[in-house]
């Protein structure tokens, strides 16, 4: 390990409510109350639309009585990792309240889940299934006013019918992901969604009660209020962020592909673009890792750096790509003529495994924020996970492992303490979680449900002027 270089990063910032700042998202939600919505005020009322049957919506609202008495955490510890969920309400820390009116609550009728019974037919079955949803959604989301967001709790019967499964399981066909159209409902009807299961609601999910509480409550305010109960301190000025991942386009011809990108700015403001289906699409044989064509790689590039401009005022003087696989040489090629204005640009492929371990000399595990830099630094290991000083606290299973962070050799104007720095950043950005924070930094870590959503043919349809971009409500 002599050859090897260890450092530290330091831990990032988060800031809330009157400019102040924290490590820890609850710890700032909980001292300083989350970062005001735009029209400045200081209690959010987060209106609740409910779509499912008698005992789901009776579920649902028994939930969130519950959580606006506050949660309290099982025996007497009441350590960061067992934190009790404050309450809701016009003296809550989180200052926020929820409104359910009976006009927002869709009921799903009994005779409609009996009669997908009759159906053999397994697609047919999910299509009626959501056809069905479709109209209760748009049915509380004609109302005056509408809500906020829409809870979608689908009936343990129909969760039964459609996995053959009485604990659950994902309800995939050919064609379509029941929790991604669902998701692509909610955003014709310009209204995010949240969706919970049946486990959830009878107490028999993986998490404890006080965290389910905390990340709905977490999840509702954001995609209520439009924009972040929290934004980062360490994103620098004038830099355009950039995820790139791709998907296949269900139902549609598999050599098919396109690709989206998931834009991050300093603001904390953040979108989705689609990019143009293709088919001639590289894909490297040996991982089976999709990569772009050199005109695709500008064209997208170039829609962000238009789409960044538009919003910002200015174009950006720094772009930095994040990817999960490495940029072949045309793909880099055409993110470069594409981005040839830009002053300043790092190209980075983020893996999430690498063999490689640390192990203390004490109990702990390796801090959080570790960077482990082999001989010749081509590429850097990051812990993303780990134990956190800040909370002295290691809140996941098993020995921590570090991601990978490579660089591209010949695009690269930042340090790898500015690069790693970065990510370790965005590992803190999930709205949909109060976790401290994640494995995998949000421009690639939940790349997969976005792109679950955007592989719907329904998706595929959508004129540009109606594509959704704006990021709550694909989480």
């Amino acid at each position: 390990m002599s050859e090897f270089e260890i450092s530290r990063l330091r831990e990032p910032e988060l800031v809330f409510a009157g400019g102040e700042k924290a490590k820890d998202p609850r710890a700032g939600l909980l001292e300083y109350g989350p970062c005001p919505p735009r029209d400045g005020s200081d209690h959010e009322i987060v209106r609740i639309g409910i779509v499912g049957d008698s005992w789901s919506i009776s579920a649902v609202r028994d939930l969130l009585e519950e959580m606006r008495h506050g949660v309290l955490p099982e025996g007497s510890d009441r350590e960061r990792w067992n934190q009790p969920f404050p309450g809701l309400g016009s003296e809550s820390e989180l200052q926020m309240s929820f409104d359910q009116r009976q006009k927002w609550r869709s009921e799903i009728e009994g005779d409609h889940v009996d009669a997908l019974q009759e159906v053999r037919d397994e697609e047919q079955q999910v299509e009626m299934a959501l056809d069905n949803i479709e109209y209760h959604i748009e049915n509380v989301c004609s109302t005056t006013p509408s809500p906020d967001v829409v809870i979608v709790s689908i009936p343990p019967e129909l969760v039964e019918i459609l996995t053959g499964d009485k604990k659950g399981g994902r309800i995939r066909t050919k064609d379509t992901d029941f929790r991604s159209r669902i998701k692509l409902l909610g955003m014709l009807n310009e209204t995010p969604t949240q969706l919970i299961g049946p486990d959830t609601l009878r107490d028999e999910d993986v998490q404890p009660r006080r965290e389910v509480a905390w990340n709905l409550a977490v999840g509702l305010l954001y995609k209520a209020r439009r924009g972040r109960p929290w934004k980062l301190t360490e994103l620098k000025s004038r830099t355009c962020y950039v995820g790139v991942s791709f998907y296949d386009e269900r139902g549609t011809d598999s050599d098919t592909r396109a690709s989206i990108a998931q834009v991050f700015m300093e603001t904390g403001e953040n979108f989705v673009i689609r990019g143009d289906p293709v088919k001639d699409i590289a894909s490297d044989k040996d991982t089976g890792r999709t990569h772009l064509n050199r005109e695709d790689a500008k064209q997208l590039i170039e829609t962000i750096l238009r789409r960044f401009g538009d919003r910002q005022g200015e174009m950006p003087e720094r772009l930095v790509i994040h990817k999960s696989s490495n940029f072949w040489e045309k793909e880099t090629e055409g993110f470069k003529d594409g981005s040839s204005e830009v002053a300043a640009r790092d190209f980075i492929t983020i893996r999430e495994r690498h063999p490689i371990r640390l192990f203390s000399n004490t109990q702990y595990p390796p801090l959080r924020g570790t960077v482990v830099l082999p001989p010749g630094k081509k590429e850097y290991y990051l812990y993303t996970k780990g134990f956190v000083p800040e909370i002295s606290a290691y809140d996941d299973s098993g020995m921590p492992k570090p991601i990978v962070v490579r660089p591209h050799s010949e695009v690269q104007s930042a340090s790898y303490r500015e690069i790693c720095e970065e990510i370790l950043s965005f590992s803190k950005l999930d709205w949909n979680s109060s976790d401290f924070c994640k494995k995998l930094p949000v421009t690639v870590g939940i790349a997969d449900a976005v792109s679950d959503i955007l592989a719907e043919p329904l998706a595929g349809e959508l004129p540009e002027e109606m594509f959704p971009y704006h990021y709550y409500y694909y989480m």
